[in-house]
């Protein structure tokens, strides 16, 4: 069963997380506040996004779990192998640029550990949104800063941490664990088939899954992209 919905709305997320990356590339790296309208809204839209990418995740680990059973431990462990390759090489990439500041636990760095943690967590069943709710509160109110550098991934942050882009274990994953629990509770409740397309899908529909289906080589290539058309841009001008 392919639940075109569900794809639909994660193309949502990524056009939302392109945006978000449009504005703070003119406003970080171009000084230009032509889309800056509102700081508020632009930290709120890509927080969005990035929740909607972490707890899609989490539900369609369940989907995939119902589809591969046995082979679904064997899948992610490739995925998370691979996931792992890009987020040290960005890593690496990002120190020699941007040393004071570089990517540390990028979304994809968090993605690759969750899969592996979700595989264990997945035995806990509907239970996880219990565990959920109990990192929400814990990440929230309960990490303090702390003088070790090396617990970062998980919140722990030091008086001088930087990065330019950071998503912790904690409180981060908790959404991928309510994602899951979702999934479940809707499958328990035959709720499921309100994410399937019950018509033939529109122009508009088929772009959503397009980017979709693309989406790991658009995160990865989207800002390279954004700030050369950017630069072009600002040398014609001038």
């Amino acid at each position: 069963m392919r639940l075109e919905r569900l794809d639909i709305l994660r193309g949502g997320a990524i056009i939302l997380m392109v945006l978000f990356h449009l504005n703070y590339s003119l406003v970080h790296i171009f000084n230009n506040e032509v889309l800056n309208f509102s700081q508020n809204f632009w930290f709120y839209e890509g927080r969005i996004s990035a929740l909607l990418f972490i707890f899609i995740w989490g539900f369609s680990f369940f989907l995939a779990e119902q589809k591969h059973w046995a082979g679904v431990l064997k899948r992610y462990l490739k995925i998370s192998s691979v996931l792992w390759t890009i987020a040290l090489l960005i890593s690496i990439i990002t120190y020699n640029f941007f040393p004071e500041q570089y990517i540390r636990f990028w979304i994809i760095h968090f993605f690759s550990i969750s899969f592996l943690l979700l595989i264990l967590f997945r035995k806990l069943r509907r239970y996880n949104f219990l565990f959920g709710i109990l990192i929400i509160v814990y990440g929230f109110y309960f990490i303090p800063v702390i003088d070790n550098q090396y617990f970062y991934f998980m919140g722990f942050v030091y008086p001088t941490f930087l990065s330019a882009d950071f998503y912790p274990l904690f409180p981060y994953f908790w959404v991928m664990l309510l994602g899951y629990s979702f999934a479940i509770f809707m499958k328990t409740w035959k709720y499921l088939h309100i994410l399937e397309m019950k018509k033939e899908r529109n122009r508009g529909e088929d772009f959503f899954i397009f980017l979709w289906r693309r989406s790991l080589l658009i995160y990865l290539i989207h800002q390279p992209v954004i700030i050369g058309f950017l630069y072009l841009l600002s040398t014609m001008k001038a």
